[in-house]
């Protein structure tokens, strides 16, 4: 544990401004990123995270917002700086450009610019800022490419290469980038994002220094981690040490044969105040693009400690607490060339539900059964609109519901827990951008995994291309293997797309395919499912069930033959009643 010296100089009173002040700088960077970027999965979606660190690379202050899988890989990114580029080989005014999985990233799509800052002709700090572009070329539009068995065939990898040096920009990175994707007004508008935001974080932070000094600063930003450190290690110690296990499963391996699930396991050991997350178990990596890399692995890990212990700020004092042990080449510790695209939608949720299930069996209070997960979706084709024949990529997510727990009533239908500050894209933003209309935006009724405590609901927004045919690229999981439910609580209903539902063209299209060719006008149910339930549904109280059923979220057939509950039906849903007569009966069998 480190010393609390640097604490002992700052009095509580400039630690506590000193400490927003950092918030607010990180804050900025994002507004910046917002407002300078295209992409709606940046300025709409908030796709992307921001982060001041040290010269080592040790992160001291996230904003409010931020993505959590982004914002937990930093580190890496900027130790690969440091490992590829070299101290001696950065200025003042350069910004780094990054999107390698091998040396800290998660997918390609994930871009990092990273801007240097000196004070008297010394590195003292990083800004960093990494947002998510809906295209970065390869075979496939959007870069998720599902039939992918290496990385070639994903998308462009930008190792660390300055974008900038010495304030200048170095126009044959950027011409080579715009090059190689389908957008490159819109990939253009988010690189400049990105610039801008580290350049904020770089103003802001010198303007700190100016009135408080650097010495006071460079305290602060350890007296952050430090206190983090201290607050962690204050409430693992508290809980009883053991082993604690936990299994799920990625649907398959799309470039295998076999359509087998694989296996993603952690042992959760609690060692006094230190937590030792064992995934040694895991399975090998994989053919096609379901794997993560050590940097997504620990930040995924990161991301659901945060989560159990909410109220602690995470930075590089927090990660001092977590000791993730994965042997090389497993689906969690991929080795070069292996593809990863599928981070988000497969390993790193999956490190998620396995997180929390292993931490139900210590602290309950805290944890959920398991929760939605992320379907990425790519829709690719041409606007025709107004007269032209644009290119347009649309990347689609959605919300689904987190899984039940004792310590609330229910769970809520909101972004998955891998991204909790990220935005659902409005449709009507949406529809006023790309050729796409949406038929729906709304929860999907009896998709739930029941319980005492009830999962959170999936969520729908069947939609139509229109104008002319596109194609649309699914990566995506949990459409074979159900999100689990604990003690007595049923799993929830998986995620999935369906073109032309309720016709003779009806079909399933697969959450890991490419190329899917959909006809304009014709209706694609997109749907991203619920969470799973807590706890046996007959004992859940009547009257939460029919509130259920007033609200139109759960069906008087599936009150009946789930929860046990008996309701009488009225022509409106608000005079939906209880027999408790038929109900105790019907439980009482």
């Amino acid at each position: 544990m480190k010393s609390e010296s640097s604490v002992a100089n700052l009095d509580p009173i400039t630690f506590e401004v000193l400490s927003n002040a950092f918030t607010s700088i990180v804050e900025d960077m994002g507004v910046m990123l917002e407002k300078v970027s295209f992409s709606t999965v940046t300025t709409i979606g908030k796709d992307y995270a921001c982060v001041l660190a040290d010269a080592n690379g040790d992160v001291f202050a996230r904003g409010r917002g931020g993505l959590p899988l982004l914002t937990g890989t930093v580190p890496h990114r900027l130790r690969g700086i440091l490992q590829e580029v070299g101290v001696d080989d950065l200025a003042e005014g350069d910004v780094i450009l990054q999107n390698d999985p091998y040396l800290g990233g998660t997918h390609c799509q994930d871009t990092s610019a990273s801007m240097p800052i000196f004070l008297d002709g010394n590195l003292v700090a990083f800004a960093t800022a990494c947002s998510h572009w809906p295209d970065l070329g390869g075979p496939v539009p959007g870069s998720f490419n599902s039939e992918a068995t290496d990385t070639y065939n994903e998308a462009i990898v930008i190792p660390p290469i300055h974008i900038m040096r010495e304030g200048e920009w170095v126009r044959d990175a950027e011409r080579f980038i715009l090059r190689n994707v389908r957008i490159p007004e819109i990939i253009q508008g988010d690189l400049r994002g990105l610039i801008e935001a580290c350049r904020t974080g770089r103003e802001e932070y010198l303007h700190l220094v100016e009135k408080y000094g650097y010495e006071t600063i460079a305290q602060q930003a350890v007296a952050q981690m430090d206190h983090s450190e201290r607050l962690l290690r204050d409430q693992i110690s508290k809980l009883p040490d053991g082993t604690y296990s936990f299994t799920d499963y990625i649907d398959r391996d799309p470039g295998a044969e076999s359509d087998d699930p694989v296996e993603v396991s952690v042992d959760l050991v609690i060692d006094g105040d230190q937590l030792i997350v064992d995934l040694s178990r895991s399975a090998p990596q994989a053919i096609g693009p379901v794997n993560a890399c050590l940097a997504a692995t620990e930040a995924s890990i990161a991301t659901a400690v945060k989560e159990i212990f909410y109220e602690i700020p995470w930075n590089e004092g927090f990660q001092r607490v977590i000791d993730v042990r994965v042997p090389e080449g497993t689906v969690l510790s991929a080795q070069y060339p292996a593809p990863v695209s599928g981070v988000a939608a497969s390993p790193a949720e999956k490190l998620i539900s396995v997180m929390h299930g292993a931490f139900i069996q210590v602290v309950p209070e805290r944890s959920m059964a398991c929760p939605t997960n992320l379907v990425n979706v790519s829709v690719f084709g041409q606007d025709t609109r107004h007269g032209g024949n644009d290119d347009y990529v649309l990347y689609i997510w959605l919300a689904g519901g987190w899984g039940g727990r004792p310590a609330t009533r229910d769970a809520c239908t909101t972004m998955m827990p891998l991204g909790p500050a990220t935005n659902l894209q409005p449709a009507e933003s949406l529809e006023r951008i790309y050729p796409v209309m949406f038929d729906g935006f709304e929860y999907r009724p009896d998709s739930e995994g029941a319980g005492l405590h009830r999962g959170g609901f999936a969520f729908t927004c069947p939609f139509h291309v229109v104008g002319t045919e596109a194609s649309v690229n699914v990566q995506g999981d949990r459409q074979a293997i159900v999100g689990w439910g604990y003690d007595g609580g049923l799993p929830a209903p998986g995620n999935g797309l369906i073109y032309a539902p309720g016709t003779s063209d009806e079909r399933q299209f697969e959450i890991m395919s490419a190329g899917n060719i959909v006809l304009p006008d014709v209706e694609i149910d997109y749907w991203q499912g619920g969470g799973g339930g807590w706890g046996d549904p007959q004992k859940r109280p009547p009257e939460w069930v029919l509130e259920d059923v007033q609200a139109d979220l759960i069906s008087p057939e599936r009150a009946r033959e789930v929860y046990g509950v008996v309701i009488v039906e009225a022509d409106d849903p608000v005079d939906h009643a209880i027999d408790q007569a038929a109900t105790d009966t019907l439980r009482a069998s």
